[in-house]
């Protein structure tokens, strides 16, 4: 099943979104996102736990 992020679920007046089945590369795509955009960092754990599973 695939896992989706979406930052204005997250409160973010931002529109990503990344939609994928391998949750490796999810989790790395938006760490980085959060990094280079929103300049915070999220752990493996906090992106688990915002995660909805599609």
């Amino acid at each position: 099943m695939a896992k989706e992020i979406v930052c204005r679920d997250a409160g973010y007046d931002c529109d990503f979104m990344i939609r994928s089945e391998n949750e490796e590369e999810l989790i790395e795509v938006v760490q980085q996102h959060a990094q280079e955009t929103h300049d915070t960092e999220m752990s493996q754990e906090d992106i688990r736990g915002a995660w909805k599973t599609v």
